[in-house]
């Protein structure tokens, strides 16, 4: 007796689709259909596979052997399992113009096909077991219909309105794959980003302007709202900014987001601070930031050693990260901490390692607090120059990168076993 398709296997234990339904063309060929929350998706038998958000715009495939993403910019990525000795490696590659165009195409090809077969009534349904509900012919032909609308003049025009919405996107912490992402600042403050990677200009939006900018983002994901996790504030700084106005940004969110954004909490929200603020709000401050829906802050540490982070241009102390971890908790907020295997290069390699997990160590984290490493080549595209140029260290590489991640998750193990929270590598591709 031949295997199951990944499309019958749905049919019968896709529990995460409330309504779905198979339709056969030829008694081995199932088509799946199923809608779950915030999405759709489409399996012929094991392969191709294709995802949607609810406006009809595919998200994520996977035909001839390859995964593809498809970005809110409209990019679109491949990701390949290829076997490097013992080990499967990811190749993400992006697709240049006319390749993504030719996929968007094939996509759209393939629902004009269903179409047409539901249209010629050849196919057999049969519909879920007791406790789903069957997709109607009705349901499955306005869904391809709107996949339909998705033709290359569609794609472009999204592609312009991304352009006019986004600035250069923010770095995004581990745990924000979902969110919707707001800039209230835009670039790197004083030139300088988090690792040494590229800066962009900096500018601050007015409150005004954000609360416009956050309706556009609205506007721009539409009904892929429902995928949605809370929300990421943008950039940097925005947490240094004055009190009134992370107020007014954290009011905003709530008031266009509050209610659309799936989250336990439906407002909450995440966001990332390079370094520790400084000057900034006393602990009613973060409190009141809480109450406004401040879920975690995400810190960026370069290194725990004073002499390491200067070659980034920070001049924070330790006693300033210890004490705003301090105010965070004492919130409710929860913390994430971004730590850089291979800060330094190998000339700081000793140094930066054992100061860094000293400092950590120190630091008031456990259950939901999340430590994540990030390699330094990642980071600085692989460079770690000066102002003028020169190179501040050399990077690095190989066996003494490894080890030194090793040993930091070591060094860092009683974060883990003692207060519960979590240390993981962290891979910016994973970002998409």
């Amino acid at each position: 007796m031949p295997a199951q398709t990944e499309a019958a296997c749905l049919l019968e234990s896709g529990a995460l689709y409330a309504k779905r339904l198979i339709l056969k063309a030829i008694p081995d060929s199932p088509i799946f259909a199923g809608f779950k929350t915030g999405a759709f998706s489409l399996y012929f038998g094991d392969a191709p596979i294709f995802h949607f958000d609810l406006e009809g715009r595919w998200q994520r495939a996977y035909a001839s052997g390859l995964h593809y993403l498809k970005g809110l910019d409209g990019s679109v990525q491949t990701i390949d399992r290829v076997r490097e000795g013992k080990n499967l490696v990811l190749k993400r590659r992006t697709l240049g113009y006319a390749e993504a165009s030719d996929f968007d195409a094939s996509v759209r090809t393939t629902a004009l096909e269903l179409l047409d077969m539901l249209g010629a009534r050849t196919l057999e349904r049969v519909g879920p077991p007791a406790g789903a509900e069957p997709v109607t012919d009705d349901e499955l032909k306005s869904f391809l219909e709107r996949i339909v609308t998705w033709d290359s003049a569609a794609w472009f025009s999204h592609r312009e309105r991304y352009l006019d919405t986004y600035g250069h996107l923010p770095f995004l912490p581990p745990d924000c794959p979902h969110a919707v992402i707001l800039q209230a600042t835009l670039g790197h403050a004083g030139g300088r980003a988090f690792g040494l990677g590229h800066a962009h200009e900096h500018d601050v939006r007015s409150a005004g302007e954000f609360e416009q900018h956050a309706r556009a983002v609205a506007k721009l994901l539409g009904r892929r709202l429902e995928q949605c996790k809370g929300v990421f504030l943008a950039g940097a700084d925005a947490l240094r900014r004055p009190e009134s106005e992370v107020t007014g940004f954290l009011e905003t969110i709530r008031t266009v987001f509050g209610t659309t954004a799936r989250n336990e909490d439906a407002a909450a929200v995440h966001s990332f601070l390079d370094g520790p603020p400084g000057p900034g709000p006393e602990r009613s401050g973060w409190r009141r930031y809480a109450d406004l829906g401040l879920r975690r802050v995400t810190v960026g540490v370069e290194s725990g050693s004073p002499e390491v982070r200067a070659l980034y241009g920070k001049t924070w102390q330790n006693g300033d990260l210890r004490s705003l971890v301090a105010d965070l908790k004492a919130a409710g907020i929860g913390v994430g901490l971004l730590a850089i295997v291979g800060a330094g290069g190998i000339e700081n390699a000793e140094r930066h390692l054992g100061a860094t997990v000293a400092l950590l160590n120190e630091l008031e984290v456990g259950p939901g607090d999340l430590i994540s490493l990030v390699d330094a080549r990642e980071l600085a595209g692989g460079e770690a120059l000066g102002a003028h140029g020169e190179p501040l260290f050399s990077a690095l590489t190989g066996a003494a990168w490894s080890g030194q991640l090793s040993a930091l998750k070591s060094g860092l193990s009683p974060l883990r076993s003692s207060r519960g929270a979590k240390v993981v590598p962290y891979s910016l591709e994973k970002q998409g």
